[in-house]
């Protein structure tokens, strides 16, 4: 049975509109399910199963055929003056694929309705955008985040995840769950399986297919040591500054390929980018940024670590990245950090034009407020800002607001 996403109420709003859907991400992050589940809103929405067309691009004979023309995509309408929706899968196979919609755009909308998934590919990620501008939307498909993932568990005390005063055995039901996702990420198919060792060996496969074979074909590597000790390293500083100098000499890598794996890494969706906070644009670029992982699960495979946090150094830098990942997917806007020279540092801004909200990340049951360091760095910024600020404390157990600054524990994160 398929399993609903949060995305997929966004995506609703664009079926019957003449614009080209996109669902981009990173292999196995839920596309093809996407896709079904999408087929199911429009046949609930009264369209005829006859008039939605699902081809999966991996399939020879229908990539050939495409190919060959675009306009071979009208052989398989029955229903001439009605809308059709083709759900094309994988579309990044095809020759030229901006070329491909562009056409059926111009010729056929809104008689002809594209949802389309990609993955990642610098190359399609360009001609998309260059192309198709005003012709499509876009929306990226990430893993499954902590709510998606007790859904997909069927996790028994969903019910309780908003809830702010909890028993002490259900906050541990909750602990224990998260302790899960730490481990082995939000990937579905990861998910899905409840067998541990499947569960390493099925990431230890994606490594091989999408990392270590697609993203060097996409990126053209040939040193394939370098690309794997970058990553390993990379994995290894999650949430620490990224000097790339320092990088270069680590590994041996010129500074021009390193820079060039940074960005294959992050337009193939492995890493994720986040720059200082300054008022001014070019610090923000100037400065050195932080990287995070799309998946905790990738991640710890990366470095064949699953032991649990209770045996990990780690421990903070993998929740940090947690709460990462949870801001990302309800934010509509940039996420930073905030660091002074003299390393007075706040782990996250969200900047929404008007207000911002900050954060600081603690891997701890924290049962009072803590840490005036905290305050102090969260006051200094203040002090600089004329926009209304809000300040938490993201824990595993407090919920209190203390002196201006929100305790919320992971389950009750906001932005």
């Amino acid at each position: 049975m398929l399993k609903s996403r949060k995305i997929t109420k966004q995506i609703k709003q664009w079926l019957f509109e003449k614009e080209i859907i996109i669902l981009n991400g990173a292999r196995q992050t839920g596309k093809t399910s996407l896709l079904s589940l999408l087929k199911n809103e429009l046949v609930m929405s009264g369209v005829n199963e006859k008039q939605i067309f699902y081809l999966n691009l991996e399939e020879l004979k229908i990539l050939e055929n495409l190919n060959k023309d675009p306009e071979n995509l009208l052989d398989y309408i029955i229903f001439q003056n009605k809308t059709n929706f083709f759900l094309l899968d994988e579309i990044q196979y095809l020759n030229n694929p901006s070329n491909f919609l562009k056409h059926i755009y111009d010729k056929y909308a809104p008689k002809i309705k594209i949802i389309a998934t990609g993955s990642s590919s610098i190359e399609l990620k360009a001609q998309l955008q260059d192309s198709l501008a005003g012709r499509k939307v876009s929306f990226l498909i990430h893993p499954l985040n902590f709510e998606e993932f007790l859904i997909f568990k069927k996790f028994a005390y969903f019910d309780y995840l908003k809830k702010k005063k909890l028993p002490e055995e259900i906050k541990n039901k909750f602990n224990q769950a998260l302790e899960e996702y730490l481990i082995y990420g939000g990937m579905p198919a990861i998910v899905l399986q409840n067998n541990k060792d499947l569960k390493k060996k099925l990431l230890e496969e994606y490594i091989s297919a999408y990392i270590n074979k697609d993203i060097r074909y996409i990126g053209k590597i040939e040193n394939i040591t370098d690309f794997n000790n970058l990553i390993k390293i990379l994995s290894s500083q999650i949430g620490n500054l990224v000097n790339v100098s320092e990088l270069s000499n680590t590994t041996n890598i010129s500074r021009r390929n390193i820079e060039k794996y940074l960005d294959l890494l992050e337009y193939t969706f492995v890493l994720k980018r986040v720059n200082p906070f300054k008022s001014n644009i070019r610090s923000q670029i100037a400065k050195m940024p932080k990287f995070y992982f799309f998946d905790l699960g990738i991640r710890n495979a990366i470095l064949g670590n699953f032991l649990n946090t209770e045996n990990r150094e780690d421990k903070g830098a993998l929740f940090e990245n947690f709460v990462y990942l949870e801001l990302r997917n309800q934010a509509k806007n940039k996420i930073y950090f905030y660091r002074t020279i003299g390393k007075s540092e706040i782990d996250f801004v969200i900047d929404n034009g008007i207000s911002l909200s900050l954060f600081e990340v603690k891997f701890k049951k924290l049962n009072k407020p803590i840490d005036h360091r905290i305050l102090n760095n969260f006051i200094k910024f203040i002090e600089k800002e004329k926009r209304s600020v809000k300040s938490y404390v993201i824990n595993l157990n407090l919920i209190q607001k203390f002196s201006k600054i929100e305790y919320i524990d992971y389950r009750n994160l906001k932005n």
